[in-house]
């Protein structure tokens, strides 16, 4: 039998995300999860209805971060606003410790088949708040507001490549070389 231990619930899920974001679903066992965040497998279950409720949770809080954050909002401030935005993301000291990982969803996205609706939801409201902020923000600067939705697209296609691009690359100045010439093209 499992010692009991406390752990706030802020810091179990924020333990959680880090984990999940790192190793991945499929791999983690509820050991390795008791012993790196401190949720006992009794907690596990009957706190946060086990590994997948409290997978979904520490997608939930990684989604609310990106919600919050000051580079999501950064979309907001026009055209230069978007182009902080890719710059922030092209830097590798703004990451978020985990973000050497490349995206959470993106990578929940890949290990998961399409068929989990859960998963499917989550992708969706971050899908949903990108584009919105990106139409938004295309609609109120630019003159010729035809091509509005093509550019919305291409650039939520260019923010998940931006911030997988670390998950793909082995060596990180391969990673620089990369972002330096996606931001000479931008």
């Amino acid at each position: 039998m499992s010692r009991s231990r406390k752990v706030e619930a802020g810091a179990a899920v924020s333990a959680a995300m880090s984990l999940f974001w790192s190793k991945g679903y499929a791999s983690l066992g509820t050991r390795q999860i008791e012993e790196e965040t401190g949720i006992t497998r009794f907690t596990l279950q009957t706190t946060y209805g086990g590994k997948m409720k409290l997978f979904l949770t520490a997608l939930d809080r990684y989604l609310d971060l990106l919600d919050q954050s000051e580079m999501l909002a950064s979309i907001d401030a026009g055209l230069e606003g978007i182009a902080q935005f890719f710059e922030t993301r092209a830097d590798p000291t703004q990451m978020h410790e985990d973000g050497c990982q490349g995206c959470f969803l993106l990578n929940t996205l890949i290990e998961f088949s399409a068929d989990i609706p859960e998963v499917n939801k989550r992708a969706t409201r971050y899908f949903t708040t990108l584009r919105q902020k990106f139409a938004t923000t295309l609609e109120d600067t630019l003159i010729d507001k035809t091509k509005v939705a093509a550019r919305t697209e291409v650039l939520v296609s260019a923010t998940l490549g931006r911030r997988n691009g670390p998950r793909f690359f082995i060596f990180r100045e391969t990673f620089c070389r990369y972002c330096d010439i996606y931001h000479a093209v931008l």
